[in-house]
């Protein structure tokens, strides 16, 4: 099911970037709804469109787009993703020999006739389906209490089976119980219902697990609203997103609702969890509700408004207009758009959920190895395959605490001391040639969770000093962003290695030229240049930052003294973003500390930066900010 929401919501961009089909809506309609609703600015040549689909194409927002009735009515089924779908009753994928049953549903007329998962389904109503595509699902369904003859390939044997077509349930949202006393939810979608499956399965299983694994791999979102009862589900009342519109106003969503378990939570995300999964999976790390595994997630942190014949009659019958309306923020008050949600332990897609196995498997016994993963202690399965532990450790940042038990006793270790004990070779993300930099805790944490890369496997280059489009290319790996290609300095070739990222901080406001058209990406950076990207880059990410900075930047000379003091040596154009980055964590987040590699006293603004200290920058801004752990 989440292989088939996916696809269906990719060919949905698609086709509305592409070929937007015709519509009672017209071009003067669509930019008066824009007007009221759109997130961004509207581009001054929008105005000249002469179809819908140019003025999508003109607008390159993939979300804002326009359905028929038909797609609309699609579009809120696959949402919901609850349903009562007529078929023969089972979840399928398709593979070049055949259609592959992977499950077989409760009450459909596949389990009556004693069908199992992995069987091959290779003809329908005699006709061959290898290789399996749409057309063939499409032979399987039909009316209530209609036939089909289906042959079956079982252990090299073939059999015919003939069912019966009948709605069978289908919920987004189902909860089983694991080995071990793990509770499994397998979260397809959120849609309008979801929340209260959701709590209803924790009420239910909650006093017999230890552990709750929530899969949102593939869960592409829905409804806002049922990731914020989720949430309280899982932690109790409390503020859990916030939503900003196109005048820059924040508006705060709090929940009330109690919570139903205090167990640890596991969450399972990819690179297709997007949405309300990511508001649900940064609403989990920021309350340190639990750990995130699997790799980074999609990074979609806006949000859209449905118009259709319910909002606006005048224009909509049947069909919609979906609109990005708003930007999102969660808990603590970073925005998961574009850099998506960093998991706790970034691990490849296909050990997802065996890392999630072996932390639910183990215990203070039987365990040899044990992990502090986000603030709660996991006893490794003893069981765990040798390739898994390989994974599990080379997802280890420096700050996860790691104990191996020899003699009966656990003591402290680094994951590679852990490999060696085990006698296993896995593949070290921490860099071989920083160990003597004052920031090798940084710079590995930053390996660790693939935000940086080497000038070559495993070296790092602490040392050497950082160009202007060096940083760009660093930050746009950390932000997940790339360029649209429109080339924005005239000593930018669009052929040249940096260029994506120049022109993507560009485009995010990150970084201005040096004049006349140039951006001089050859030029060393200084260490004023880099802390005030840095302050750009924590006022993009973080609402309240963001506030504080353009606070800083009215009160110019009004400043308390012994900030003014302790900024008299930076150019006026650095101020602001030093500030945000010297006393932002404390001043406006609560938080202790500050964003700075090293302090103020310590930096000489005109200096060159080296890699070491904009590593140490980058981290952090994004541990300041509970982005990373």
């Amino acid at each position: 099911m989440k292989k088939y929401l996916s696809r269906f919501v990719a060919a949905l961009l698609a086709l509305a970037l592409l070929a937007v089909p015709a519509s009672a809506l017209t071009v003067d309609e669509a930019l008066e709804l824009l007007e009221e609703n759109y997130y961004y600015d509207i581009p001054d040549e929008a105005y000249g469109a002469r179809t819908l689909g140019e003025l999508f194409q003109i607008l390159g927002d993939p979300y804002t787009q326009y359905m028929t009735r038909e797609e609309y009515a699609l579009f809120l089924e696959l949402v919901e993703d609850t349903v009562d779908m007529v078929g023969i009753g089972v979840e399928i994928s398709y593979t070049q020999e055949g259609i592959l049953i992977k499950k077989v549903l409760t009450g459909g007329s596949a389990e009556e006739a004693g069908l199992q998962a992995g069987d091959l389904i290779v003809a329908i109503g005699g006709t061959p389906c290898a290789p399996a595509g749409e057309e063939h699902r499409q032979l399987m369904l039909g009316e209530a209490g209609t036939r089909v003859t289906i042959t079956v390939l079982r252990d090299g044997q073939a059999g015919d089976y003939t069912l019966t077509r009948r709605a069978v349930y289908i919920p987004n949202t189902e909860i089983t119980l694991l080995e071990g006393d793990v509770g499994y939810v397998d979260c397809n979608s959120f849609g309008l219902d979801t929340d209260e499956l959701f709590a209803d399965g924790l009420k239910q299983y909650d006093a017999q697990v230890d552990y709750w694994i929530v899969d949102l791999r593939d869960n592409v979102g829905g409804y806002m609203d049922t990731a914020k009862e989720m949430l309280a589900a899982v932690n109790g009342p409390g503020s859990y997103c916030y939503l900003e519109d196109s005048s820059g106003r924040v508006y705060g969503y709090v929940c009330r609702s109690a919570a139903v378990t205090s167990k640890p939570l596991i969450l399972l995300v990819n690179g297709e969890s997007a949405s309300a999964s990511e508001m649900f999976a940064s609403g989990v790390r920021d309350m340190d509700r639990g750990v995130v595994i699997g790799s980074r997630t999609y990074g979609k942190g806006v949000a859209q408004v449905a118009l259709d014949g319910d909002t606006d009659p005048d224009y909509f019958d049947g069909d919609c207009l979906k609109i990005t309306s708003s930007r999102f923020y969660a808990a603590g008050g970073s925005t998961t758009d574009k850099i998506g949600v960093i998991p706790t332990l970034l691990v490849e897609d296909g050990y997802t959920q065996a890392v999630a196995a072996a932390l639910t498997g183990g215990s203070e016994t039987a365990s040899s190895l044990c992990v502090m993963a986000g603030s709660r202690l996991f006893y490794v399965n003893p069981e765990t395959p040798d390739d898994v532990l390989c994974v599990l450790l080379e997802s280890l940042a420096p700050h996860t605490l790691v104990f191996y038990k020899e003699s009966g006793v656990f003591g402290q270790c680094t994951p590679a001391q852990a490999a060696a004990r085990l006698g296993l070779s896995y593949s070290d993300r921490w860099f071989s040639d920083v160990e003597d930099s004052p920031y090798d805790f940084a710079i590995n944490a930053m390996g660790t969770y693939r935000l940086l890369n080497g000038t070559e496997p495993g070296v790092f280059s602490p040392k050497e000093q950082l160009t202007r489009a060096q940083l760009c290319v660093m930050l746009a790996r950390v932000l997940n962003v790339s360029s649209n290609g429109y080339q924005r300095f005239s000593d930018v070739d669009a052929g040249a290695w940096y260029a994506g990222g120049v022109n993507a901080m560009a485009e995010l406001g990150l970084v201005n030229g040096v004049g006349e058209g140039k951006f001089a990406p050859d030029n060393t950076l200084t260490q004023e240049e880099f802390l005030t990207i840095m302050g750009r880059m924590a006022r993009y990410l973080n609402f309240v930052l963001d506030d504080y900075g353009e606070a800083v930047e009215n009160a110019g000379d009004k400043l308390p003294a012994d900030m003014q003091m302790e900024l008299s040596p930076y150019s006026d154009w650095a101020r602001s973003g030093t500030a945000v980055l010297a006393w932002g964590l404390e001043d406006a987040l609560g938080g202790s500390g500050d964003m700075l590699y090293a302090s103020l006293g310590r930096i000489t603004p005109s200096e060159p930066i080296l890699r070491e200290e904009a590593a140490a920058g980058m981290y952090a801004v994004l541990a300041g900010l509970s982005i990373i752990p």
